[in-house]
């Protein structure tokens, strides 16, 4: 019976190999007894494992990381990214430090900010592992099919969307009615610009066709680019003769999802957690009062999402049998992208860059937060 684990016996193995070599038959049979007893191997793999005894295994020592001086300000950075990844982080720390230095709300010396800018997406994460949280909060989805003019409506699926001109958005509606779906509650219609990536939110209370409308109007005014199209799922709330109108009078095209396919709309149903659901949960909302805070919480995400929030994009993606790979290009935000299009008018390139200087990320975040608390004061 075994009286050691097996690091120890190793280590006797090894202290005893060389008697073992160097002893007549009569002291081998003798050792072989005892560390039979000891180790609780047979004679048999003792032979073996006595003249080649398993190696020593080298002591390693962990070197301490250089970048572990920058840990607070990278801490902060990604507090500030609301807890970005990796590969979304690293990109926009040159973002970040330029805007949150020229509003006074960091000070970085020279030798941080070259570790900074320098620092890998990998190192990022491992230095930041152990406070990362996750929050892994669902909800059911509360979107029931219209019927009334669905079949009138034509189809696009994902694979049609062409991403060479903004302006095409998928478009989407969030409940926030928490447990219970009676009564009448706050919607969100959620918006995200195929091309760009550009995300916008509306709450409206009630999901009648003309509150709908009224939403997506408020969205059509706050968009850096004229609207196109919309692409929506089947639910009720737009499927009706008022939206195909406003589609109509504004010369906007008007597509829905195949019905159950949530791959059709890939873009907006990520959104619908990372911007929504993420930063207003899953209470009930139901009230003038919680409508009014909740739109202010959106304008504020607006500028936030869109000019602080890198977005990582499909580049392609390979098959090789039963194998996918797939390829992702490099992160960046809405109004970066924007900015790169030469399709994009000068004069709405200079008013992005004009409202980019006005805007501090630390600031936008905490009054982010702070309209979510009260939404749950309410």
């Amino acid at each position: 019976m075994s009286k050691v684990n097996q690091k120890e016996k190793w280590a006797v193995i090894r202290t005893f190999s060389k008697e073992y070599l160097r002893g007549k038959k009569k002291q081998r049979t003798e050792l072989l007894n005892r560390l039979g007893y000891v180790t609780g191997y047979s004679r048999k793999h003792l032979m073996e494992i006595l003249v080649y005894p398993p190696a020593r295994k080298p002591i390693r020592r962990r070197r301490s990381s250089c970048y572990q001086v920058v840990f607070p300000l990278l801490e902060k950075l990604w507090v500030i990214s609301n807890y970005a990844c990796g590969q979304r982080l690293v990109p926009m720390i040159p973002v970040y430090l330029e805007s949150l230095t020229c509003h006074g709300e960091m000070k970085v010396g020279k030798r941080k900010k070259a570790l900074l800018l320098r620092i890998s997406s990998a190192t990022a994460d491992r230095l930041l592992v152990s406070e990362r949280k996750r929050i892994a909060l669902k909800g059911r989805s509360r979107t029931k099919p219209g019927t009334l003019l669905k079949h009138q409506i034509p189809i696009r699926t994902w694979a049609d969307w062409d991403n060479t001109v903004p302006g095409f958005l998928e478009i989407d509606s969030v409940h926030h009615c928490g447990d219970s779906p009676s009564g009448e509650y706050i919607h969100t219609l959620d918006t995200t610009d195929v091309a760009s990536g550009w995300n916008e939110c509306r709450g409206h209370l009630g999901r009648s066709e003309r509150e709908t409308t009224g939403a997506l109007e408020v969205i059509r005014q706050r968009l850096p680019f004229p609207l196109r199209g919309i692409d929506f799922d089947t639910g009720g709330e737009f499927v009706n003769y008022h939206l195909i109108r406003y589609c109509e009078e504004h010369k906007i095209t008007y597509t829905r999802a195949r019905e159950t396919i949530k791959n059709d709309q890939p873009y907006i149903e990520q959104q619908n957690y990372s911007v929504v659901r993420r930063f207003v949960g899953y209470q009930r909302l139901d009230t003038r009062e919680q409508l009014v805070i909740l739109n202010q919480l959106y304008e504020k995400l607006s500028d936030y999402q869109n000019f602080f929030q890198p977005v990582m994009r499909l580049k392609d993606k390979i098959r090789d049998g039963a194998r996918v790979t797939r390829r992702y290009g490099q992160p960046k935000t809405a109004y970066q992208r924007l900015l790169e299009r030469e399709d994009t008018p000068e004069e709405t390139k200079s008013e992005l860059r004009e409202r980019f200087l006005t805007l501090n990320p630390r600031k936008l975040l905490l009054e982010i937060t702070r309209s979510g608390r009260k939404l749950t004061k309410r």
